[in-house]
């Protein structure tokens, strides 16, 4: 029971601070990055696999969270709303990486190690993949190249997981037909 009203008053704390950052208190706002911010570090790398991605998440999830308060609309935990922003980020971050690989990627086997396949034919999968439609291309990404689980997708994307298997059967029966 003391668990709850713990609970209850930490919720009620930061929703003082969210008012108060809403009116300019950069302080109630301080006071909402010293709280979460270490959940976020914690989840952002978690999710990257790397201390400086996740630094950078942080910096960019509460600059942003600062940028849009005025939309948090206290459907949900505050800190559920942040790890939203910085799911959303990470998945920006993995768009703009992937892109560059593809672009910057001479042979296929950088990207993706398939055993037997001579360059002519990376290329022409490279290409394949390329060409998928975006959210089943992100899916088959982060699950089959990333190794993300449909979980870890569902939370970063904001899908269902659901969703994220159907974009990968998607995304691998496309791949097969075409190869």
């Amino acid at each position: 029971m003391s668990q709850l009203k713990e609970s209850d008053q930490q919720e009620n704390e930061t929703s003082l601070w969210v008012q108060s950052a809403l009116s300019g208190s950069i302080k109630s706002f301080e006071k909402l990055y010293q709280k979460y911010h270490r959940r976020v570090y914690l989840y952002a790398k978690r999710m990257t696999g790397s201390i400086e991605e996740a630094e950078e998440v942080v910096q960019d999830t509460f600059v942003k969270t600062w940028q849009n308060l005025n939309s948090f609309r206290a459907e949900s935990k505050f800190y559920t709303w942040v790890r939203r922003i910085a799911s959303r980020i990470m998945i920006d971050r993995l768009r703009i990486k992937n892109a560059k690989v593809w672009q910057e990627s001479t042979e296929y086997e950088d990207v993706y190690p398939v055993a037997h396949v001579n360059a002519g034919e990376q290329r022409d999968l490279e290409k394949m993949v390329a060409q998928l439609p975006e959210g089943a291309r992100n899916i088959f990404v982060m699950h089959d190249i990333e190794g993300y689980s449909h979980n870890e997708i569902s939370e970063m994307a904001g899908v269902a997981v659901g969703t994220s298997k159907a974009q990968l059967f998607r995304a691998r029966k496309l791949l097969r037909t075409r190869l």
